[in-house]
């Protein structure tokens, strides 16, 4: 009876975690969660928000006064400013949304970065293991077992240091996200399905692009439209000619920035670009060298079983591994960065987060 009981125990209790591990993967935030709510809590955006609700009360009341004052180049300066806190607001959104997809990367950089360090901590504490009897049996000399006890030694630091750096970077994910300290974070960060998310478009159609998308450009052309009114303002016979000569170079002065801010996008963008074919290599480097270097350890611990080599050359390439792995992981997060990071820069990065759909 009691056997029964005691099994019917065990199957609950699984089923319960089971039940609880399902519950706490469906509510995690998946990136573009993630950024949802932490741009809906950003102070930045709200200030941006103030403002374009000012500009909206601001064309309220200027409407009113057309009853009284009919006047519709002031009309359409009150509808253009509104129009600029709008683009505004975008441009400040997406600033916010660059800071918090590296926060969100760094979050990840650094979870794997522990799980590594921990499977070379084991790997080294066997290693000294090996030594130390080699050691023993006055096969290895005295700087073999302290080079691996050094070796150990870096890897425990390494591992207390990673995990600080998680702490950190959770702080301020869930600073964003306005969570308390003691709350639970919990994001979804579907890696096998990032692996489908690539670059799609050659540089003259990112450019395309930018130019069609970018906030900034849409600001500038809004401006350069808001000066306009102005000089036509200024260009009424009860306007000094002063007023008209000012207004007209800031006329001038807009369409110039409009130029300039265009510059700017393409040379981001073309950055931006270059930086993510340089994240490419970057994985392809550290793919081959994780390849040479487990060649070359294969080689090395059937050397050392035969007392053929030291246990420090043996470690060399232990350890060379070791980073590589590390570097190759950091890799690919910066991949996933680099390409957010350059479809942010076009101004299309709510059509890239579509990855977790395709």
């Amino acid at each position: 009876m009691f056997k029964k009981i005691l099994s019917i125990f065990l199957i609950l209790t699984a089923a319960l975690l089971i039940t609880l591990t399902v519950s706490a993967a469906e509510s995690a935030l998946n990136l573009q969660e993630y950024l949802e709510q932490s741009l809906t809590k950003n102070e930045e955006v709200k200030e941006a928000e103030m403002n374009l609700e000012a500009k909206e009360i601001a064309l309220v009341k200027e409407k009113a006064e057309q009853e009284v004052r009919p006047s519709p180049l002031f009309l359409e300066k009150a509808k253009t400013e509104l129009e600029i806190a709008a683009k505004n607001l975008e441009i400040t959104k997406d600033h916010v949304t660059t800071n918090l997809i590296n926060d969100f990367f760094n979050y990840y950089k650094a979870k794997n970065s522990i799980v590594i360090h921990q499977k070379y901590q084991k790997i080294l504490e066997e290693e000294l293991e090996n030594i130390e009897e080699k050691y023993e049996q006055g096969i290895l000399i005295k700087s073999d077992l302290m080079q691996a006890e050094v070796e150990l030694k870096t890897a425990e630091s390494n591992l207390k240091a990673a995990v600080n750096n998680k702490k950190r970077a959770e702080f301020k994910v869930k600073q964003n996200l306005k969570m308390e300290l003691e709350d639970q974070l919990q994001l979804n960060f579907k890696e096998d399905k990032l692996k489908k998310w690539q670059l799609e478009e050659n540089l003259k159609e990112l450019f395309e692009t930018a130019l069609k998308k970018r906030i900034e450009v849409k600001e500038a052309e809004a401006n350069k439209e808001l000066q306009k009114i102005n000089y036509h303002l200024a260009a009424k016979d009860y306007s000094s000619d002063l007023d008209e000569k000012e207004a007209k170079n800031k006329l001038e002065n807009a369409e110039n920035q409009l130029e300039l801010i265009k510059d700017k996008i393409k040379l981001e963008v073309n950055d931006k670009y270059l930086d993510h074919q340089d994240s490419i290599a970057e994985i392809e480097r550290y793919q081959k060298l994780i390849e040479s270097f487990e060649e070359a350890l294969r080689v090395k611990k059937l050397y050392f079983e035969e007392d053929y080599i030291t246990g420090t050359e043996l470690l060399e390439t232990q350890v060379d591994l070791y980073q590589s792995e590390i570097n190759y992981a950091h890799a690919q997060i910066d991949y996933y960065l680099s390409l957010a990071e350059l479809y942010l820069s076009t101004g299309d990065f709510k059509e890239a987060l579509n990855y977790e759909n395709k």
